[in-house]
């Protein structure tokens, strides 16, 4: 039996039930979910953080970095 999940999940799987192989326009969030230093380069976010940003937003929410 085939599983079919149509909330959010994992890119991969996304990427994988739709042969659809481009960040496509999710892209922007990771801009979104990042925060400028004072020397004008950005904070570098761990893999997790955008990942759970991407799994559980909501409404269209980003979550920012502590």
């Amino acid at each position: 039996k085939k599983l079919e999940v149509w909330d959010k999940t994992c890119l991969c799987t996304h990427m994988r039930n739709f042969d659809c192989w481009t960040c496509g326009h999710y892209t922007y969030r990771l801009k979104d979910t990042s925060r400028k230093l004072e020397d004008g380069s950005y904070q570098l976010l761990s893999a997790e953080h955008i990942f759970r940003d991407y799994q559980f937003s909501k409404d269209g929410k980003v979550a920012l970095p502590d």
